[in-house]
């Protein structure tokens, strides 16, 4: 386990954030997963940026 040193204001958004999602797919999750499921949008939103039409 790492510790991360983040600024309040971003720990406020981040957990915002992390209570919308938790609410709209009705199932408890954590800052882990939460996390991961920013890595995984960013990496779907790149990769699909350069994917080039037609296979």
């Amino acid at each position: 386990m790492k510790d991360l040193d983040i600024n309040e204001s971003t720990f406020k958004r981040f957990d915002a954030l992390l209570n919308d999602l938790m609410e709209k797919r009705k199932k408890n999750m954590d800052y882990d997963d939460l996390l991961n499921e920013l890595i995984d949008s960013y990496q779907q939103n790149n990769w699909d940026q350069f994917m080039v039409a037609g296979g």
